[in-house]
């Protein structure tokens, strides 16, 4: 019965352990800086200058671009690691890629997430005659 137990324990620490080791290979391909980007108000566009850093898994052909609109932003030939800074302006999140150019495959997706310190309030119209 011991024996079972301590079998499953290192069977599961195993499993575990190659889990890591196949996320560690995509974790850290496309990093921003700062990911959260915070406007005064709800609606107000919201600036900050976004730092990316791309490490990829080999030297190639690479683009970073926009995923609703598909716009590259800029492409770098022959190399594997780099960085970009953006001048981020937005009212909402946008998510980026980072492509393989030849195939044009996502490789890594990072999301600069948009946020505001107060929200738009409705406000109530009273009319009063005196």
């Amino acid at each position: 019965m011991y024996f079972r137990f301590t079998w499953v324990i290192w069977a599961s620490l195993a499993t575990l352990a190659t889990e890591s080791t196949a996320n560690d290979k995509h974790k850290g391909i496309l990093n921003a800086s700062p990911t959260k980007c915070v406007a005064l108000n709800q609606g107000r566009t919201c600036y900050a200058d976004v730092v990316f850093d791309i490490s990829a898994p080999t030297a190639g052909d690479y683009c970073l671009r926009e995923s609703e609109s598909k716009r590259i932003l800029q492409c770098w030939a022959n190399t594997d690691s780099f960085s970009y800074t953006l001048n981020f302006g937005s009212i909402e999140s946008v998510s980026y890629e980072l492509i393989a150019k030849a195939r044009s495959d996502v490789l890594a997706v990072t999301t600069i997430e948009v946020n505001w310190v107060h929200k738009v309030r409705t406000k109530k119209r009273r009319w009063r005659l005196f």
